[in-house]
């Protein structure tokens, strides 16, 4: 294993990108008409378990590039980015939630 992560890194990342895809549907019915308008859509979501060892949160990460990459395929504009996160989530405590505000056009 490198210092900068393996195959199976490697794989979980394209599979955490393909959740963010999997989602995108579910978050395309909220997005407003392309009219050149600024709007947002807040997107919730969560970490990967807690006790996890990694530099980057994949979990997060794969889901909200995966979501603003279809976004841009579909020709919205990504003016910014920003979230919340809030710890001891889920039933178990063990989760991080993350609320993410996505500003487009």
């Amino acid at each position: 294993m490198s210092l900068f992560g393996n195959d199976a890194d490697k794989i979980n990342k394209k599979s955490h990108e393909a959740t963010g895809t999997v989602l995108y549907p579910i978050i395309k019915c909220h997005l407003s008409p392309k009219d050149g308008k600024i709007h947002v859509v807040m997107v919730n979501s969560f970490s990967k378990w807690l006790n996890q060892r990694s530099l980057c949160e994949e979990n997060y990460t794969g889901q909200i590039d995966g979501i603003l990459s279809r976004m841009q395929d579909d020709g919205y504009e990504i003016l910014d980015v920003k979230f919340n996160s809030i710890q001891n989530q889920d039933i178990t405590g063990q989760m991080e939630g993350f609320y993410t505000l996505i500003t487009y056009r």
